[in-house]
């Protein structure tokens, strides 16, 4: 309906509104013309897995002597694990490796729509808040192999009990997107049968499965006071 008002004889209509865009859909269009090939990478599969490494290279053992023995954490495939211990004499047991297996799809978790997430973020420098928009982020489970690889049952017991306090009922994984990421065991197998030589000594191995329970997040957009959108960029956690 037209709405007239009348000045000085003549009828004059007020202006409709023409614009036809949701809020949501401008901010869907606006983060997508914005969003490059660069901060589309959030490199967060990298950042987890050094927090995994980092844990797990804090933990120690108590040898024959009574002494506490630092345990190293390394990044490898138990395939290159193997390789390593049996080419190589200067490795030190106990040792723990971590690789990345396989990541699955959230379905309980996932987002049955492209949603926009709205977030704020307090600025200490200028002493205000911020408005942050950002599609939402893909819910997944990413699978870790743990392995603890050890000369003695005695040592390997310490190690796996360490493990299962990390994991007590979860580990939550911290890194620049989140602090609110949770990782459970899901399965422990013993696989110490190696092949070795006459020369080498047997190697026994514990292997855990551990899922992350995560969120791969888009890239984060800063609504400005003139009502534009531009990158985000902060070296602090948001949500």
């Amino acid at each position: 309906m037209d709405y007239k008002e009348t000045t000085r004889g003549s009828t004059q209509a007020f202006p409709a509104d023409t614009s036809s865009t949701r809020p949501e859909v401008w901010a869907r269009e606006a983060i997508i013309s914005r969003t490059t090939k660069s901060n589309k990478i959030p490199l967060f599969y990298r950042d987890s897995l050094r927090f995994m490494i980092s844990k797990l290279g804090t933990l120690a053992y108590i040898d024959s002597e009574t002494n506490l023995v630092n345990i190293k954490c390394v990044h490898a495939n138990p395939e290159r694990t193997i390789a390593k211990l049996k080419q190589e004499n200067n490795i030190i047991l106990p040792i723990i490796s971590i690789n990345q297996n396989v990541t699955s799809n959230a379905d309980m978790r996932r987002r049955n729509q492209p949603n926009i997430v709205t977030e704020s973020f307090w600025s200490e420098e200028k002493k205000r808040a911020f408005r942050l928009l950002s599609l939402a982020p893909r819910a997944v489970d990413i699978e870790y192999g743990i392995n603890i690889w050890a000369k003695y049952k005695a040592n390997l017991d310490q190690i796996v009990e360490q493990i299962r306090l990390l994991f007590n009922p979860h580990m939550v994984v911290e890194n620049g997107f989140t602090t609110v990421a949770h990782a459970f065991i899901d399965s422990e197998s013993d696989n110490s049968t190696l092949e070795t030589s006459d020369r080498q000594e047997r190697v026994i191995r514990r292997t855990f499965t551990v899922k992350l329970e995560t969120y791969i997040p888009n890239p984060k957009f800063l609504v400005t006071s003139t009502g534009e959108i531009e990158e985000f960029h902060a070296d602090t956690t948001i949500y």
